[in-house]
């Protein structure tokens, strides 16, 4: 029983520290993260939450190879997870271009069976990723299909916050803009939806994207002749609660979202975005 005691308490005192590292990571305070992570390193270096808190902070300092090793010991430490093939298919995916062995390491997993729903929905999420990068637009239309259907079977039954209060949020994210661009958007409406339908997703579209801008932007208008043709702008709630926390963390994506589908509307692109601070 003593023994008993001892490891819980030592296992309380690592979730403390995890907690505390999270809390950094999620502040941008990656070196006392950093700190805290080479301490639990020599605590209990085979702890699955220690291990996952590595990869987070390898891929920070641009550390893919040390990403990939700390999967590697994750995997070994707990391989009933799947969490660390899943990252392990991720950081191969983004960080290395490889969706050839991404796509192997995420059907390994899948064939397997026994994932929770999240975890099912993850892994096919990136399984479309993989396959969209490898030109098999069937495949990923099949998965992210599949995963439309999980996300909406996982979720309470009720979004987190009310649609009138969704709505105000974004209101207030556009008079943010320029009175100039503001005129522009008179009659571009905002469509409020839980998440993609499926004619969009077997168009291409990312389930779990957050906005959608669908239209003519603005310097692909004629000028000649004609009224403006105006465009949508989607917002995907389920999608945007997703993302976020807390309804401060809700309202700030909505924000984002609206700023991002409206810059598409003018006409910027990726590039833009990322300038402006809104990719």
């Amino acid at each position: 029983m003593s023994d008993e005691r001892s490891r819980r308490r030592a296992q309380s005192r690592i979730d403390a520290a995890l907690d505390q590292a999270w809390a950094a990571v999620d502040d941008d305070d990656l070196d006392s993260a950093a700190r805290i992570l080479e301490e639990l390193l020599d605590t209990d270096p085979d702890d699955p939450g220690v291990l996952d808190l590595e990869v987070e902070l390898r891929l920070a300092a641009d550390d893919p190879d040390g990403a990939l090793e700390a999967c590697q010991r994750w995997n070994e430490a707990d391989p009933d997870d799947p969490a660390p093939v899943v990252a392990a298919a991720e950081i191969y995916l983004e960080d290395f271009g490889d969706a050839r062995r991404a796509v192997k390491l995420l059907k390994d997993i899948l064939s397997r069976g026994g994932l929770s729903i999240e975890e099912e929905a993850d892994a096919r999420w990136l399984l479309g990723a993989a396959l969209d990068e490898r030109h098999d637009r069937k495949g990923a239309a099949r998965e992210w299909l599949a995963v439309l259907r999980l996300d909406a079977a996982g979720e309470p039954d009720a979004p987190r916050m009310s649609p009138k209060r969704f709505e105000k949020v974004a209101e207030k994210a556009l008079r943010e803009l320029p009175d100039g661009l503001l005129e522009w958007l008179a009659n571009v409406p905002i469509i409020v939806e839980d998440r993609p339908t499926e004619a969009m997703v077997l168009d291409g579209v990312d389930p779990r994207l957050l906005g959608l801008f669908s239209g003519y932007a603005v310097p692909d208008q004629s000028v000649m002749g004609g009224p403006p043709q105006t465009g949508v702008i989607h917002l995907f709630q389920r999608n945007l609660e997703r993302e976020s926390r807390d309804e401060e963390e809700l309202a700030d994506e909505i924000r984002i979202t609206v700023l991002h589908e409206t810059a598409h509307y003018f006409g910027y692109d990726e590039d833009d975005l990322e300038r402006l601070g809104l990719d």
